[in-house]
């Protein structure tokens, strides 16, 4: 049955992802936090010297021993990405898709692909609200280039002599030579680069990750802030998302792709199961001869514009070559199941801005790369270019990457997501003041994105936690009686990942609340002066904190939502067990009375009257099995009635 079959054994994330016992060495293979002669040994296989460095790690390398936190940041320059992917530690990357080599060409031909890996692109945002897309750099050369041709061009004027407010470079992922040039032209942090690489929720006690906390002091003092978000994304089957899987492992920072552990019954799409043609049987001599009188009695119908005679029983010949179109589609359709799934990845936007040599202020915004594979949860988000009217001669003005449907058009990724609504400035306008401050048009175009991606979740969050509503509700028609347990498996990914969002939005709301509360600058925690309005600057901020309030209203009502299914489903269990208790007494007690008689009729030793001594002990234990039933039953209703 096609129920039955949607509702088969499923490999879940778990059974997937298979928990290894040598992980726990691998995880330490280069030295836990308090090996330092071990960790010293593991890096000269890849360490570089300082004078084959770059100038910023030769910076890094010489600070790491007073500021030990900047020691991963050296060796991910060094290395190109986590250290941990040096070799196949893990031992499950045999084909080296995301670990290097161990043959020393391939080694350095991965690790160049990895240093080099360059995606950026610059703006400028002029005081006339124009913004301008300077260039887009692929390779180290063309962003050293434009970073020499940015300190030749002084006075805060762009070629045409437009007062320029911000210079922005935008970066998707990161590489050592990234980080070299934009490190070593504008004096960034280190920290800046450092917060960026892994995205862990928690830390064990050995892990050699560990970074400090800092007070919150310093961390308004900084001028760079960081926002952490969560994004949805949904796919097809198991094989799309460990193919995802795979591809987030690619990425040069660290980032893992997490299934939510949840399914449900509208997630699963399984095709009717197809039935072998089997033929005709045959007739038997009356159904015939009624058959034959209601054809010879009745005219033949036939089609329209031919000649073809119809068949009596109405059915219409095609040919073979029909026949073998419709058994493929039909077979395609068979092996088009879909078993739907939604990968959960943390995520992080680390913006820098200061003024820069008493030029205009310049920025640096890291971006997370997007997966490729699967979809946007739901499509992605709204359309926030106003409706265009009915009247209007231009309706196709707006096309925004997340929501485009055709794969030849702009790739679909929060990188291209973010170009694209930072270049259009009139849609961050106040209604209540209409003047914009363009020093803060990234920022707010990043806010914008990230509570959308927020709202996506709490939408999700809430889809499961009604769904998991329904299966207690009505478990006859979405469990079975031994899939209740898996319910609490669910609420327990939620108990766990619901807390960890609300501290993400804790911190960004107490973030914007500093930069509100504070002088009117382009952000409390950038450091840098605005020359634009005082006014609409920190009335934008807030309401953005206002949205990122309701969000993490929401996610505190879904942690006491998640608290009462927990108590229903508990409740629910113990209800089942005590039921299965029952029954076991009643099937024991119903044994007493048998073996009770038996017990007292084997005393008889004349094996010659065993069969009067049968019919006794069939009498006697008939009678109490009836008085013990009718008093079941009577003891029963009344329970029921109360």
């Amino acid at each position: 049955m096609d129920f039955i079959r949607a509702f088969r054994p499923i490999k879940t994330f778990s059974d997937h992802w298979g928990f290894k016992k040598h992980w726990r060495s691998a995880h330490y293979y280069l030295g836990d936090a308090y090996q330092d002669e071990l960790q010293k040994r593991k890096r000269e296989d890849w360490e570089i010297k300082p004078e084959n460095a770059g100038p910023y790690l030769r910076y890094i390398q010489a600070i790491s021993s007073e500021w030990p936190q900047l020691r991963l940041l050296a060796d991910f320059m060094e290395v190109g990405t986590d250290p941990l992917r040096w070799r196949n530690f893990y031992g499950d990357d045999d084909k080296n898709q995301y670990t290097y080599p161990d043959d020393p060409e391939e080694r350095q031909k991965a690790q160049s692909n990895r240093v080099e890996k360059t995606r950026v692109r610059q703006l400028e945002y002029s005081s006339d609200g124009g913004v301008k897309l300077v260039g887009e750099y692929k390779n180290p050369k063309e962003l050293g280039d434009a970073l020499k041709a940015l300190g030749k061009r002084r006075g805060g004027k762009d070629s045409v002599g437009t007062d320029v407010k911000l210079k922005l470079f935008v970066a998707e992922d990161l590489s050592r030579e990234v980080i070299e040039q934009l490190g070593h032209h504008f004096d960034i942090d280190p920290d800046f680069f450092r917060a960026h690489i892994f995205d862990y929720a928690w830390f064990n006690i050995r892990d050699p990750t560990w970074n400090p906390p800092s007070l919150h002091m310093d961390v308004i003092s900084r001028d760079w802030y960081q926002i952490r978000f969560c994004r949805a994304r949904y796919f097809q089957s198991q094989a799309l998302f460990s193919d995802a899987q795979d591809e987030a492992n690619k990425f040069n920072i660290g980032r893992k792709l997490y299934e939510d552990e949840n399914k449900a019954f509208w997630d699963i799409d399984v095709p009717p199961k197809l039935v072998k043609k089997r033929p005709p049987p045959e007739p038997k001599p009356i159904e015939y001869l009624r058959s034959l009188t209601t054809v010879l009695g009745a005219p033949v119908p036939k089609k329209k514009g031919t000649d073809e005679e119809t068949p009596p029983d109405g059915s219409r010949r095609s040919s073979p070559e029909k026949d073998k179109r419709v058994d493929a589609e039909l077979k395609r359709l068979e092996e088009e199941e879909i078993i739907g799934k939604v990968g959960l990845m943390r995520t992080r936007a680390t913006f820098w801005k200061k003024k820069w040599e008493g030029d205009c202020d310049v920025g640096v915004l890291l971006l997370d790369p997007t997966i490729k594979e699967g979809f946007p949860l739901w499509r992605g988000y709204r359309n926030w270019d106003p409706i265009p009217s009915e009247k209007s001669s231009d309706r196709h003005n707006s096309c925004v990457p997340s929501l485009t449907r055709s794969k030849s058009e702009v790739e679909a990724s929060f990188f291209e997501d973010f170009m694209y609504w930072a270049q259009r400035p009139n849609v961050f306008k106040h209604s209540s003041s209409p003047a914009l401050d363009m020093n803060r048009v990234p920022e707010l175009a990043l806010l914008r994105l990230v509570c959308a991606e927020w709202l996506t979740l709490s939408e999700y969050i809430k889809t499961r936690l009604s769904q998991i509503d329904w299966e207690v509700t009505h478990p006859k028609e979405f469990l079975t009686q031994t899939q209740i347990d898996t319910i609490l498996k669910k609420l327990h990914t939620w108990r766990r990942l619901v807390p960890l969002y609300r501290e993400m939005l804790s911190e960004t709301k107490s973030r914007l609340s500093h930069a509100t509360s504070s002088s009117p600058t382009v952000s409390a925690s950038t450091g840098s002066d605005s020359t634009g309005s005082d006014s609409t600057g920190p009335d934008l901020l807030t309401a953005y904190k206002d949205e990122f309030g309701l969000v993490l209203e929401q996610m505190e009502e879904y942690e006491k939502r998640i608290d009462r299914l927990t108590g229903v489903v508990t409740s629910a269990i113990s209800i089942m067990d005590s039921r299965r208790v029952e029954r076991l007494t009643l099937l024991a007690t119903l044994f007493v009375p048998l073996s009770l008689v038996a017990s007292l009729f084997s005393m008889s030793e004349d094996i010659t009257e065993i069969g009067v001594t049968f019919g006794y002990w069939a009498a006697a234990s008939l009678f109490l099995l009836i008085v013990l039933l009718l008093w079941a039953w009577l003891t029963g209703s009344q329970s029921h009635r109360k």
